[in-house]
């Protein structure tokens, strides 16, 4: 591979550069001691001076903790029809039912509560 025309220059550039001292920025000595409104605001105070709402966190409430993650790889028309149920059961209750909480209360009460 053939070398760069400049790379002679660009190496001795960057031993120059390595060799000198980096310079400091220079601070201003403090006029007065800090006090404690000059602190950061809270997030609270902050919105308050602005007059914007502080959003709220929504807090996700586990149902039940005691629960092991596990991967089911159901047949495409087996899914199909837990997707169907979902959605019929969230057009009924106004709320979203998944597929999987329809697996889930099958596994418990029985697949005749579905079928």
């Amino acid at each position: 591979m053939k070398q760069n025309r400049d790379a002679a220059a660009l190496a001795a550039s960057l031993k120059a550069a390595a060799a000198a001292p980096l310079p400091l920025p220079v601070q201003d000595p403090p006029s007065e001691p800090a006090a404690v409104s000059s602190l950061p605001a809270s997030r609270e105070e902050r919105a308050e001076k602005v007059h914007m709402p502080t959003p709220k966190r929504k807090v996700k409430v586990k149902l039940n903790p005691d629960t092991v993650g596990i991967t089911l790889r159901p047949e495409r028309q087996l899914h199909n029809r837990y997707v169907l149920a979902a959605a019929e059961r969230t057009r009924k209750e106004g709320r979203v039912i998944s597929a999987q909480q329809i697996m889930l209360e099958v596994l418990e009460t029985g697949p005749k509560v579905h079928q």
